[in-house]
């Protein structure tokens, strides 16, 4: 069973990011107010594109992770992508689970591919 814990993570933390991203992508204005005021001062961007250009890399990271394409890769951008949202949250219960997510990702890009990605099914195409 242990062998199918790295595909299990990987896949549901696929779907996660998949569903925030579409999600940003799909409903820009419900997302708005989780943008922090420095974010836009500091990347001279309205919140409204800052919205949709962090659900286009959610998307594209979820993506990644569900294909298990450069899979370490992308979960130690995602990552640390969210070590920062879960900073710039704060303690309170949307930081800690964004936390714990984070701290996730981090194990996902640890274990590196498992046995059910495109990686490794580049890597054994490889040694042919």
């Amino acid at each position: 069973m242990s062998l199918y814990g790295p595909t299990v993570l990987r896949l549901g933390l696929a779907i996660l990011f998949l569903w925030f991203g579409f999600s940003q992508i799909t409903n820009t204005v419900d997302w708005i107010a989780w943008v922090p005021p420095w974010a836009a001062a500091l990347f001279g961007l309205s919140e409204h594109t800052i919205v949709l250009v962090n659900g286009w890399f959610e998307t594209v990271g979820g993506s990644l992770l569900l294909l298990g394409l450069w899979t370490r890769i992308a979960a130690s951008v995602l990552s640390l992508h969210l070590f920062s949202i879960a900073w710039a949250v704060g303690y309170n219960d949307i930081g800690v689970r964004d936390f714990a997510l984070a701290v996730s990702t981090l194990a996902l890009a640890l274990f590196g591919p498992d046995r059910c990605t495109v990686d490794s099914l580049r890597k054994r195409n490889e040694g042919l």
